[in-house]
């Protein structure tokens, strides 16, 4: 089962059960820290079996874009997607 990622700006992508997710958590700076960066948090596809692995593949993508700030696809390495311009997730 895939799943459409609508975002804000009517553009759509197509997440199949093999498509690898890179997600990214952004870090602030901080004294400890100095500067900003993305820190990777997950990079699998629903295949895997681990932490995207659910019954239902948009609960899966729900959580992980809700607690996270970026995303790509294996398939787009050097496209980034930001968690907060989708609008709607769909099972096709």
């Amino acid at each position: 089962m895939s799943v459409k990622v609508n975002f804000v700006n009517n553009d759509n992508i197509i997440i199949d059960s093999d498509t690898r997710i890179i997600a990214f958590k952004s870090i602030d700076n901080t004294d400890e820290q100095p500067g900003y960066y993305a820190n990777c948090v997950v990079d699998e596809s629903r295949e895997d079996g681990n932490l995207l692995a659910t019954s239902n593949p948009v609960v899966a993508l729900q959580g992980l874009f809700g607690s996270v700030d970026w995303f790509s696809l294996s398939d787009k390495p050097n496209t980034f997607y930001k968690t907060s311009s989708i609008l709607s997730l769909e099972t096709i």
